[in-house]
């Protein structure tokens, strides 16, 4: 599990008036390495912090409580897109291409029923456990909150279905639902028809959209190649290596000063250049893919959504001059700087 999810239930026990490093103990974890923490958690520190947070708390219903506060940004280029969506179904189709990004033990699927609504299930690929219950009490409040999100409060007759005994407190999970509740099912299912589909999304962007599904492909595309690369190669080298890629992430975000060189990547990594390279080839990527990446993000973006010159934007992204910077462009999206700026469809080229 992503370690943002980690934090903010961390932010919700502090709430609750519950000694957050108390809690975090158990999973052999504490607040000054998680505020920070960069590594996915494993499934195993993810049930033992769910435990110690349920036991913390004293409420039950904690894991719908968190799904309902992870606001849609938590889920960054995922949450950007489903925000900036045409309307529910378009939301829908993001969450069931994208959604494992976020959860490696999770998939989700989309298919259509006969009256031309839609059912998003949740696939799970966990080893059962004590905190099963919590998981997917947590998927429960977070697909409520983001439909919710995209379409308005009340999204009346979905009906849900939940993979678990129904518990004393029902009512916690029947508050959010205005509509037919399940309990006891194959899994957990949102049944949606055509009429809530429709509904349009509040803050729809179709340029946002786009940026945010150029990004994830991307990042879809690597994930793929890193689980080929782990399937021939050593456990202990795929877990040394595993933090290799969103580190170097994080580092060529939006909010990074410049695009530096790859020897000065690995010195702010603290790595040597050459161990850089290696680990980076061991989950199935390149220092060089990492840069086009964030750069072709942040080039559409500061395109389609600022008023900056293109020599402004080429000098942004580290280019020499604007001519580079538009054999790049072509290189990346098959177009001119003009035609993405007004907005025609772009389709990030691998390389």
């Amino acid at each position: 599990m992503h370690p943002t999810y980690a934090r903010l239930l961390c932010m919700l026990l502090r709430g609750l008036q519950v000694d957050v490093d108390a809690a975090l103990a158990p999973a052999g974890l504490c607040w000054a390495d998680l505020a920070t923490r960069e590594q996915w958690l494993s499934q195993a520190s993810v049930e033992r912090l769910a435990l110690a947070a349920l036991r913390a708390s004293g409420r039950p219903a904690l894991g719908i409580e968190l799904g309902l506060a992870v606001p849609l940004s938590a889920h960054g280029p995922l949450g950007y897109a489903v925000v900036a969506s045409r309307d529910l179904r378009q939301a829908l189709q993001v969450v069931a291409r994208y959604g494992a990004l976020r959860h490696r033990a999770l998939r989700y699927g989309l298919s259509a029923t006969p009256g031309g609504g839609l059912v998003l299930r949740v696939i799970e690929d966990l080893v059962p456990g004590e905190a099963r219950r919590f998981v997917l009490d947590t998927l429960f409040g977070t697909c409520l909150r983001l439909m919710e999100t995209v379409a308005g409060p009340h999204l009346p007759g979905l009906r849900v279905e939940l993979p678990l005994a129904e518990p004393p407190w029902r009512e916690a999970y029947q508050a959010q639902v205005d509509g037919e509740l399940m309990f006891g099912a194959p899994q957990l299912a949102f049944h949606l028809s055509p009429a809530l589909l429709a509904l349009p999304c509040l803050t729809a962007d179709a340029p946002a959209f786009d940026a945010a599904c150029q990004s994830m492909e991307l990042a879809l595309a690597d994930a793929q190649a890193q689980a080929k690369t782990q399937a021939n190669t050593p456990t202990q080298r795929v877990s040394d290596a595993r933090r290799t890629v969103p580190r170097v992430r994080a580092l060529l975000g939006p909010q990074a000063l410049g695009y530096p060189p790859l020897t000065v990547a690995a010195a702010r990594l603290h790595l040597s250049p050459r161990t850089l390279m290696r680990h980076l080839k061991r989950e199935g990527c390149s220092y060089q893919r990492l840069l086009d990446e964030a750069r072709q993000t942040q080039a559409l973006a500061l395109l389609r959504h600022s008023e900056s010159s293109f020599e402004a934007i080429a000098a942004e992204l580290g280019f020499a001059d604007t001519s580079n910077f538009s054999r790049t462009l072509r290189r990346w999206f098959g177009m001119t700087a003009s035609a993405l700026r007004a907005g025609a469809p772009a389709a990030a080229r691998r390389h």
